[in-house]
């Protein structure tokens, strides 16, 4: 059982025999290989998507005022003001950057962990199954 961020637990249906109960107490999930699998392609997809908004983003907090006045030069770099709003939402873009690499992170150490369980797993079949 991996915890996700603390307090969200994820289990893999594949290492449990019998299937995938949930955890007893507290908040989580289970998914087999291929959901897990799936689920990991769209955080890849959805982290790229973030990367890219990002790169983007970069412009909105560089605005320079269209005048040398006080309501352009307010509203650009004021309080509230476009550059401002800009670093904010630079920050948030970078806040569900790490939160999608830390959940890939994770699921990639998850997959990983039940391949080697898989390939242990027809290693011991197929000795259980010869004669020697």
């Amino acid at each position: 059982m991996t915890s996700f961020f603390g307090d969200v637990w994820f289990q893999n249906s594949d290492d449990v025999v019998g299937g995938g109960a949930a955890p007893a107490s507290g908040q989580g999930f289970t998914m087999n290989g291929d959901e897990m699998r799936a689920l990991l392609k769209k955080c890849q997809d959805q982290r790229d998507f973030i990367r890219n908004q990002f790169y983007a983003a970069a412009r909105l907090s560089q605005v320079v005022p269209p005048g040398d006045e006080p309501a352009s030069k307010h509203a650009v770099d004021g309080p509230n003001g476009v550059n401002e709003t800009g670093r904010f939402y630079e920050g948030h873009l970078r806040f569900q950057d790490e939160y999608f690499t830390e959940l890939i992170l994770r699921l990639e150490k998850s997959l990983g962990l039940t391949e080697e369980a898989d390939r242990q797993a027809a290693d011991a079949t197929k000795k259980s199954g010869t004669i020697d």
